[in-house]
């Protein structure tokens, strides 16, 4: 006959899932505790069965959640037209990539670049249209740049490229060849196809000005280009 002592082992038997084991022991065979273990038993496989289950679900749901906060975190940091970086996430890009320039005393530029005539766009094909050619834009855009660069859209048909490591003179090579390759598509999102070019405005920045005073010079760097005809790169003074 088993003791009290052996009735506690069966209780801890029973929680380390050892019960198929402990009912073999002819101690028990004839104890009348036993229906009472065997429903213990049950039980205590069914809770274990459900809290592992609630855990799991628990784990799954987490998982979910903080896929959608990165994909509400995402959705507000993207342009939803053209898929390149919104205002804000490139605001924070370069005040992010001035500061590293700042400690490691290295290069950093932008360009603020806008279509020109682009309304003349809207106007003769319509706005889906003119939303089309933002898009093949941007991918033009895209091709001129490094995986290290940043390519944003500001607003409308303006642009704002974020060039790390990159001083004046390389800054100003890329947005030529923006603009050489701006001026040579032939964007085929009606028939006939369209032609447009692209003015810039060149910024490098400078330890002793802050985010909104080279987005500034850059942007007056791009006005210069707009007076002097369009279609060109002008470095900021």
């Amino acid at each position: 006959m088993a003791t009290d002592r052996d009735l506690i082992g069966s209780l801890e038997a029973i929680e380390a899932d050892r019960f198929q084991q402990l009912m073999a022991d002819e101690r028990f065979k004839d104890n009348p505790l036993l229906p009472e273990l065997q429903q213990l038993h049950e039980l205590y496989r069914t809770l274990s069965q459900r809290t592992e289950r609630m855990i799991k679900e628990k784990a799954q749901l987490q998982t979910q959640l903080v896929n959608m906060n990165r994909s509400l975190d995402l959705a507000t940091r993207i342009d939803p037209m053209t898929g390149l970086a919104n205002r804000r996430a490139i605001m924070e890009m370069i005040e992010q990539e001035f500061s590293r320039a700042h400690r490691h005393q290295r290069p950093a530029s932008i360009i603020m670049a806008d279509l020109d005539y682009f309304k003349k766009v809207n106007d003769t094909h319509g706005f889906n249209t003119g939303d089309d050619v933002l898009v093949e834009v941007s991918r033009v855009l895209r091709g001129c740049l490094r995986n290290e660069d940043i390519c944003s859209r500001w607003g409308g048909e303006e642009f704002l490229v974020l060039l790390p490591e990159t001083q004046l003179d390389g800054a100003l090579a890329v947005a030529n060849k923006i603009r050489e390759s701006v001026a040579m598509t032939e964007f085929k999102v009606n028939r006939p196809g369209i032609q447009l070019t692209i003015s810039l405005g060149v910024c490098e920045y400078k330890p002793d000005q802050n985010i909104f005073e080279a987005i500034s010079r850059a942007d007056q760097a791009l006005f210069q280009a707009k007076l002097g005809g369009r279609n060109r790169a002008i470095v900021a003074a």
